[in-house]
C-alpha cells in the first residue's frame, strides 16, 4: 500500500496552483484513481475463497448482511427491480424466493461484491452502523441519568 502511496507524484502543471490545499485535492484526487486502478486489479485477481475471506472482513466491519432485497440488489447491481427478480428466477443469482409467487427474495451478498454500485452500498450501511451507535450510546446516556 505504501508503494501505491508513493507512486502518486506531483506534476509540473502542479506549480501553477497557488493553493496547498488546491494541490493536496489534486494529489488526493491523483491517488483515488490510483486506488480505484488497484482495486479492479485485485478485483480480477483474486480466488473464490479470497474473495469470500474480503466479504466475511467487510461484513463484521460493516454490519453487512448475508442477504440482501431485491431493492438492495437493484441499486447495487444498477439495475431495476423486475431484472433482478429475473434473473433471480432464471438462476443468474443466487437466490432464494422467500414466498412462492411473491416476488420477495433472499439474495446471497457475496456475489454482488463486484458490482458498480458495491462501494456506494458500503458506505451506506458504513452510516447506518455509526448511527445505530450513536443511537445506542444516546439510549444509554439517557438510562444512566435516570430519564
Amino acid at each position: 500500500m505504501l508503494e501505491l502511496l508513493n507512486s502518486v507524484k506531483s506534476l509540473p502543471s502542479d506549480e501553477r496552483i497557488k493553493s496547498k490545499r488546491a494541490r493536496e485535492y489534486v494529489k488526493l484526487m491523483r491517488l483515488y484513481e490510483e486506488l480505484e486502478r488497484e482495486k479492479t486489479r485485485l478485483d480480477r485477481e483474486l480466488q473464490e475463497d479470497e474473495k469470500q475471506e474480503a466479504f466475511e472482513a467487510l461484513s463484521r466491519e460493516f454490519n453487512i448482511p448475508p442477504y440482501v432485497t431485491v431493492r438492495d440488489a437493484a441499486e447495487i447491481m444498477g439495475i431495476s427491480p423486475q431484472m433482478i427478480r429475473r434473473y433471480c428466477a432464471e438462476g443468474k443469482l443466487s437466490a432464494q424466493q422467500t414466498l412462492e409467487g411473491s416476488g420477495k427474495w433472499r439474495i446471497a451478498t457475496a456475489q454482488l461484491m463486484e458490482q458498480p454500485n458495491w462501494e456506494r452500498f458500503i458506505d451506506k450501511r458504513a452510516k447506518l452502523k455509526k448511527q445505530s451507535a450513536a443511537l445506542a450510546d444516546e439510549v444509554l446516556t439517557q438510562l444512566d441519568s435516570g430519564v
